[in-house]
C-alpha cells in the first residue's frame, strides 16, 4: 500500500514538456468548469437533478470544489498521479450520466479528458513544477 501511496504522489521525472502541457490543458478546463458551478449555481442544481444525482445542490457544490482543488493541484504540479486518477473517476461519472442523458459534448469530452489525464498519471507532473 505505501508503495502504491509513493507512486500516485511522486511527480515523476522532470525534464519532459508533455506532461506539463497536459496539466496546463486539463487546468484550463477544469479551473473554469469547477468555478462555473458556484457561479451558476442554480443552472447545474437543474442538470444534475436531470442527470439523476442525490442532493443536486450539494452534489454541484462538491463536484465544483473537487474540480477547483484539482486544477489547483495540476497548476502547481502536485500529486499529478494522484490528482490525474482522480479526475477519470469524475469524468467516468458525467460519462454515465450527463453522456447517457444529454449526449452531445457530454459523450466526447469526457474520454479527451480522461485520455490527457492517462498522460499526467503515467508521466507525472513533468517540468516546471513545485516540490521536488
Amino acid at each position: 500500500m505505501r508503495t502504491l501511496i509513493r507512486l500516485l504522489l511522486d511527480p515523476g521525472p522532470a525534464d519532459r514538456w508533455s506532461p506539463l502541457i497536459a496539466r496546463l490543458a486539463l487546468a484550463l478546463v477544469f479551473l473554469p468548469a469547477g468555478i462555473g458551478k458556484f457561479a451558476n449555481h442554480d443552472a447545474y442544481v437543474t442538470r444534475f437533478d436531470r442527470w439523476g444525482f442525490p442532493e443536486p445542490g450539494t452534489m454541484a457544490y462538491l463536484v465544483g470544489g473537487l474540480e477547483i482543488v484539482c486544477a489547483l493541484l495540476l497548476l502547481a504540479g502536485l500529486a499529478p498521479r494522484a490528482v490525474g486518477l482522480v479526475i477519470i473517476g469524475n469524468m467516468a461519472g458525467a460519462l454515465v450520466t450527463a453522456g447517457r442523458i444529454d449526449g452531445g459534448q457530454n459523450l466526447w469530452l469526457p474520454p479527451v479528458l480522461m485520455l490527457i489525464s492517462g498522460v499526467v498519471v503515467w508521466l507525472g507532473a513533468g517540468r516546471l513544477r513545485l516540490g521536488r
